[in-house]
């Protein structure tokens, strides 16, 4: 399984093969980080007890950090909050969106049990980057002051500048939740809180071989009856085999991926994705990418070599498609061209575990 995946970064639990090799990299850097620590975490998220995320760009390790069910110390133990602890990118990949990548799969993972996440960071100057990160994403102070070996400080008490001198800091999150939908679910009003509105104003044409950016300026919002006509179009995909999850925020539905019981192709090597679509005021959760990730997973799952999508062909649309890895079809579907004439074509290959 993946946290996230694009071109260049993958992001994904920690494999035992991983705690030798990083504590080699973290050492060739000049960072003592013992095996056995990572051994300990590897012991830790088969148990339940930790989540390791390992960030890899173009398939070379190069960052991870862990997320603990709740502080063990510090203003927050005790608080039923996801802890953020031991949070590294290697040098040579820095400055690159790793870090924020891993904090978004990591703020992701908090929020399907939480609506508040906290951290810690230190004061030194090598922490300078972690806090303007930080601030940047909406971490503030707890208001406790500054923390040492797990102790609050008390004014003008002594210290050391080092890694035990620690701002604990916290972020409030949108409860999210993703969970297969059952047919009985689908009725207009799982979708009350769901806005399928998109203002279109550029789309890709394919013309004369050469696809093209064109003009074409319409605007997408569906009515009462698509909303009817998707509930009846979403349980026969789940009355015909097919698999549908469902992404919740605070508890109401803002978005949706379905894919179909049959696979298609001249030799059934596709899965189909036959829709995904999130609310209009959810776009930037990050919840298409993990609707997409579950699409991946049930195509898998399902024995295919890649995803089928007839998808929207605007700009907007098609960067998302570019950004999961598609790429035009080998093969065409004839029903899905006939229905959807304007769409692209898609396929993403599935032979990228």
């Amino acid at each position: 399984m993946a946290y996230y995946r694009d071109r260049h970064v993958t992001i994904r639990p920690l494999e035992e093969g991983d705690c030798a090799a990083l504590a080699r990299a973290f050492a060739a850097q000049g960072w003592h980080k013992p095996e056995e620590q990572y051994r300990r975490y590897f012991a830790e998220q088969q148990a339940g007890r930790r989540q390791v995320l390992v960030a890899l760009w173009q398939g070379e390790l190069a960052g991870y950090l862990t997320l603990l069910p709740q502080a063990g110390a510090g203003p927050f133990a005790g608080k039923p909050w996801p802890e953020i602890a031991d949070f590294n990118v290697l040098k040579k990949f820095q400055r690159r969106g790793i870090g924020s990548k891993l904090l978004d799969a990591a703020e992701a993972l908090a929020s399907e049990t939480s609506d508040v996440v906290c951290i810690g960071v230190g004061m030194y100057p090598g922490y300078g980057a972690a806090q303007r990160l930080y601030v940047k994403r909406g971490y503030v102070p707890d208001g406790s002051g500054l923390w040492y070996r797990d102790q609050p400080l008390a004014p003008m008490a002594p210290c050391a500048n080092d890694d035990d001198l620690v701002l604990h800091l916290s972020k409030k999150l949108q409860r999210r939740q993703l969970r297969p939908l059952a047919g009985e679910e689908l009725t207009p009003g799982l979708f009350a809180w769901f806005d399928r509105f998109q203002p279109v104003e550029r789309c890709w044409r394919k013309i004369e071989g050469q696809w093209v950016v064109k003009d074409i300026a319409f605007t997408e919002r569906w009515s009462d009856g698509d909303y009817r006509e998707l509930c009846a179009l979403l349980r026969l995909t789940l009355a015909t085999g097919g698999a549908l999850w469902g992404a919740f925020v605070s508890g109401k539905l803002k978005g949706f991926v379905s894919v179909e019981g049959e696979r298609i192709g001249a030799r059934k090597q596709y899965a189909d994705l036959s829709s995904i679509h999130v609310s209009a005021d959810a776009r930037g959760l990050g919840l298409g990418r993990a609707l997409f990730q579950k699409a991946e997973e049930e195509g898998r799952r399902r024995g295919a070599e890649a995803l089928y999508i007839s998808a929207h062909s605007s700009v907007e649309s098609q960067a998302f498609y570019k950004a999961m890895g598609c790429v035009e079809a080998r093969e065409y579907q004839a029903f899905h061209v006939e229905k959807e004439p304007c769409d692209c074509q898609l396929e993403r290959p599935l032979d990228d575990r």
